[in-house]
């Protein structure tokens, strides 16, 4: 797969993603990057897992991939997590080092979250980066 002739592999499904990858709201190179592999693992935290029969036509899906088929080389790799928050030294020893005091993230009660701004403030903190991109951008309202 190129870009000129681009097949994705979604949850057993080939779909060809050659024109779709050029307006792909999370950029082209998503896309292209993973041109003949298999990207559930990619493409699962932050879509719908039927948004590609609702959005593409019946004649981009090419078709069932036996998974038995599919080699390790052509599975598309997950980031690496990021790191946890570092953990909130105890303020005499930041005193006695004379450094600033780093405070680990602490997820609030869902009863104590009162407006968008707090649910925004927690996703934009718990979020992989490119789910919490892909979300803050407003790419897709998941509707239309």
């Amino acid at each position: 797969s190129t870009k000129e002739d681009c097949w994705v592999v979604l949850y057993g499904k080939a779909y060809d993603l050659t024109k779709f990858g050029k307006v792909h709201p999370g950029g082209a190179a998503l896309i292209f990057d993973n041109a003949g592999k298999d990207a559930t693992a990619l493409f699962d935290p932050i879509h719908p897992k039927d948004i590609m029969d609702k959005l593409l036509k019946p004649s981009l899906t090419m078709g069932v991939v036996d998974p038995a088929t599919i080699k390790p080389e052509h599975v598309a790799k997950p980031p690496e997590p990021k790191k946890p928050a570092p953990k909130k030294k105890k303020q005499e020893d930041v005193a006695a080092a004379g450094e600033e005091a780093i405070e680990e993230f602490v997820k609030p009660p869902l009863a104590a979250m009162l407006n968008t701004f707090d649910f925004e403030s927690v996703a934009r903190e718990t979020m992989e980066p490119q789910a919490w991109g892909y979300y803050s951008s407003g790419g897709d309202d998941e509707i239309t």
